[in-house]
């Protein structure tokens, strides 16, 4: 996939997560007004883009793109789907909504979300002797 394709205010570096599904890192999430999303959706009316029924947009496609985990944590507890679904070429009938282009998932990082989680390595540490023989967690962990 040629990253060029994509190049539209802030997004890039489009990476293959599956068959039909693309994340692609967009500009830093502002607010739902910025309408950024909006103008990367008129730009994907290519053939190519549809070839793809999922597009992901995200902080670090990458990451995404890396292993299904990975995909199923981003892409489903960094979206609101009454704030994060948009689609290529996108219409209501009879009060469904639907699209005929790709379907566009806004899992970028925003303001309300906590921060992410880090690892402490001495929590780690204490919780790894809860597992040794004799310890209260043998064989569990």
């Amino acid at each position: 996939i040629s990253g060029d394709l994509f190049l539209s205010n802030g997004f890039n570096t489009p990476k293959v997560v599956m068959p039909g599904v693309l994340a692609i890192n967009g500009p830093s999430f502002d607010n739902y007004q910025s309408r950024d999303v909006d103008a990367l959706r008129e730009k994907l009316n290519s053939s190519l883009v549809n070839d793809f029924p999922l597009l992901v947009i995200c902080d670090d496609s990458r990451f995404v793109a890396e292993n299904i985990k990975n995909f199923l944590w981003v892409a489903f507890t960094r979206s609101n789907p009454s704030h994060d679904i948009y689609g290529v070429n996108s219409f209501s009938e009879n009060k469904h909504w639907g699209c005929r282009g790709s379907l566009i998932i806004d899992a970028r990082i925003k303001p309300q979300h906590a921060p992410a989680m880090e690892k402490d390595p001495i929590v780690e540490k204490k919780v790894d002797l809860l597992g040794v023989k004799g310890r209260s967690l043998h064989g569990i962990i």
